[in-house]
């Protein structure tokens, strides 16, 4: 399903894909998660690894801005939350410890995870990243939707919390990894 942007004519579109055609273009996707979070060649190739486990989660759903030429230009994927998944039980712990367990569970226990949207660096500031959150949570299942993205002042931030998501768990640092985070959710 291909959407058009609003107002002036852009020269890109969204597409809700399914799992086999987003598998298809994981090797833009992982790229452009590369170039859009400055990651070394390495860590590219282990989210590509990771992209590639998530479109069988159940509940996927997968998104792909491409530009006039057909080319990706961005891309957003989130699939529903289940225990047992190493970000739904990291978080589900932190959380539990932060807020109680209830109102960890209350977010959690029936979730959409925002897994990754990126914009290739060349197009931020378009409304490309806006559209496509929009299409992924417009088929998200769930009573909630749930996501990370760095505890800082940024763009990102600005556009989930424009979109209603709220700040749920601050200053986090997943196990392995020095970068802080915020989980952040929003009721579907």
């Amino acid at each position: 399903m291909s959407e058009q942007p609003r107002g002036a004519t852009p020269d890109w579109r969204v597409d809700i894909v399914g799992p086999e055609a987003f598998a298809e273009a994981i090797l833009v996707t992982a790229t452009i998660y590369g170039e859009a979070m400055r990651r070394p060649p390495e860590l590219v190739v282990q989210r590509r690894e990771i992209m590639g486990s998530h479109v069988h989660r159940a509940g996927f759903v997968g998104v792909l801005a491409r530009d006039a030429n057909d080319a990706v230009i961005a891309f957003g994927y989130g699939y529903h939350g289940r225990p047992g998944d190493w970000w739904h039980d990291v978080v589900a712990r932190a959380l539990g410890q932060q807020v109680g367990r209830r109102d960890a569970r209350e977010w959690l226990d029936d979730s959409f995870e925002v897994a990754e949207l990126h914009v290739h660096p060349s197009r931020h500031g378009e409304g490309i990243g806006r559209r496509v959150l929009e299409s992924v949570l417009s088929r998200a299942q769930g009573a909630t939707a749930v996501l990370s993205t760095h505890d800082r002042d940024s763009p990102a931030r600005h556009l989930y919390r424009s979109e209603g998501f709220v700040d749920l768990l601050t200053g986090f640092v997943f196990p392995g990894s020095s970068e802080v985070y915020v989980v952040m959710g929003k009721r579907l």
